[in-house]
């Protein structure tokens, strides 16, 4: 979920809590640069499309969750110039020259000037460090910043990612979320009556960049005693090395959201076992 102009990154351990639009991996643009196809995070012809007094019917998709854009473009940057080859519905073929034509002048039968693109265009390069399930949210180990003006190249920045592979919580998103439920007192969590609905808290965990140092916040409450047995389980998991991801140059902050479930079956079973340590 991007809440601003710096990347926040959320990843829900063991459960998804809701939503919104895009909260899926997108298929991005494709660059051709020097022979090379490169990945291309940005959408340069959304620009122009929100110009437009509707969006082309060729290009509201196909209901795909990975191609909310409907399309993939693909683009030319040749003698600093980026220039538009082809706009394949997703789903679908390649569109016609005749249907480019109506958008565009074609003054070249194989590519039109993208001079409507202005702006930063991220591309990003060499291997996948690290795969969120959230838009362009995934971070390679490098990014390439173009500044484009009027379709024409001005500045570039190329931003080697630092400790994003790293970066998560304790002992692995993957047993983070069963080791915050061996974090809590079980032994002050009172008898459920047997087939009562099971409780949920959840707790979101925002470490700074020194990755000591964690927020922890109540994200989702299910009363007392559940709420402060779990805030209780998380400050004893928070003060641990976390991680730090640094992209662009930047410090990236992440958050977690873990849950934590109350049922008298969990009950029984945590009061016999030991509970973690930091």
């Amino acid at each position: 979920m991007i809440r601003s102009l710096r990347p926040l990154l959320m990843v829900l351990v063991a459960a998804l809590l809701p939503q919104v639009a895009f909260a899926t991996a997108q298929a991005p643009d494709l660059l051709l640069y020097h022979g090379d196809t490169l990945l291309l995070q940005t959408n340069p012809l959304e620009k122009w499309l929100e110009q437009q007094p509707q969006r082309p019917a060729e290009l509201r998709g196909n209901g795909s969750t990975a191609c909310w854009r409907g399309y993939v473009a693909t683009w030319l940057l040749k003698d600093d110039h980026l220039f538009l080859l082809a706009v394949q519905p997703c789903g679908g073929l390649p569109l016609a020259a005749a249907v480019l034509q109506k958008w565009f002048p074609l003054e070249d039968p194989h590519r039109i000037a993208a001079t409507w693109v202005m702006g930063r265009l991220d591309v990003v390069k060499g291997k996948l460090v690290r795969y969120e399930h959230l838009g362009y949210g995934s971070i390679y180990e490098q990014d390439w910043l173009l500044t484009f003006e009027a379709g024409k190249l001005v500045g570039q920045q190329l931003f080697t990612t630092r400790g994003c592979e790293m970066a998560e919580p304790p002992g692995g998103a993957r047993t983070f979320s069963q080791r915050l439920s061996q974090a809590v007192a079980w032994a002050r969590v009172p008898a459920m009556a047997p087939g009562k609905p099971r409780r949920m808290v959840a707790i979101e965990f925002q470490p700074d960049s020194t990755s000591r140092h964690c927020r922890v916040r109540l994200a989702k409450s299910a009363g007392a005693p559940y709420d402060s047995l779990a805030m209780a389980a998380a400050r004893l998991l928070a003060a641990a090395n976390w991680g730090t991801c640094y992209r662009w140059g930047r410090w990236q902050p992440f958050r977690w959201t873990a849950p934590v479930f109350f049922d008298e079956a969990t009950r029984r079973r945590q009061r016999g076992q030991r509970r973690p340590t930091r």
